[in-house]
């Protein structure tokens, strides 16, 4: 019998260790919307509120976070919707920012494995001044850092700014410029016999840009040449977005996404109502 004791030993070993290791949380918590849309001012204090707290793998809030759940809280809490959850996901959406040109709640995605294998692992949210706030490890929770530092500069894989950009005044402008035909007649020249692509009735759009007063008559040519219908709703300081749709389901919305980031605007995203 004595030869099976270094078996039972590893077995109770191992099931001691299995009982006091820790418990993740892995279902994802949506937080309570505290402002119904994301602008930098309610960034800057959902960010300030978390400063301090722990860091714990698998945790998106409100009392601890990993790195892409503070990201997620933040954001979600801005009446986002749909974000993604995990960093490599959530490095995927937005508009492609240079270091060089970050602005303040702009994402910074890192590959932070020992060897930069070139995956993204870790994601911070940019204040300023060279600093990102992110939920860093277990033994400094959420805190600031630099961009400068040599570990993160070198470690930097790609920047994705969510935020709307602002333009003079503080009004709010297309995150790029769209694509169009000249004139009316062009368009109609173009595409001679457009297919309607979108619904009659449904809660899902893309959004292709914003405006102030009216939409550049031309853009409505070029939507409607292609088989899309429009529609303007209220945007934020009196901006109104113009989106295309309806479409009934979102797989839908998803399926022309592509075709609209190509003829209207590259950074065109889908959005319910």
């Amino acid at each position: 019998m004595k030869k099976y004791y270094p078996a039972l030993f590893l077995v109770a070993l191992f099931l001691l260790l299995a009982g006091c290791g820790p418990k993740y949380d892995y279902t994802i918590h949506k937080p309570k919307v505290r402002y119904h849309k994301p602008h930098k001012e309610a960034l800057k204090e959902l960010l300030d509120d978390q400063l301090g707290k722990p860091y714990v793998w698998a945790e998106e809030g409100p009392d601890a976070f990993d790195c892409s759940g503070l990201v997620y809280y933040c954001y979600a809490s801005m009446n986002m919707k749909h974000v993604p959850r995990v960093a490599r996901e959530q490095a995927k959406v937005g508009k492609k920012v240079p270091v060089s040109g970050l602005k303040y709640g702009d994402l910074i995605f890192f590959d932070t494995t020992p060897r930069k294998t070139g995956q993204i692992t870790h994601v911070g949210i940019y204040i300023g001044d060279g600093k990102f706030e992110h939920a860093a490890n277990e033994k400094q929770g959420v805190k600031i850092s630099s961009i400068t530092s040599p570990y993160y500069r070198s470690r930097i894989r790609i920047c994705r700014r969510w935020l709307p950009e602002e333009g003079p005044e503080g009004s709010f402008k297309p995150i790029a410029p769209i694509r169009i035909a000249s004139t009316n007649a062009e368009c109609k020249q173009c595409y001679s016999v457009p297919k309607k692509v979108t619904a009659d009735h449904g809660r899902w759009f893309i959004q292709v840009g914003s405006f102030r007063g009216r939409p550049d008559p031309k853009w409505l040519a070029h939507i409607t040449a292609l088989g899309y219908d429009y529609r303007s709703v209220p945007g934020i300081q009196g901006m109104k977005r113009l989106l295309v749709g309806p479409f009934a389901t979102r797989e839908d919305a998803q399926q022309v996404l592509p075709n609209a980031r190509h003829e209207f605007n590259p950074d065109a995203f889908i959005k319910e109502l």
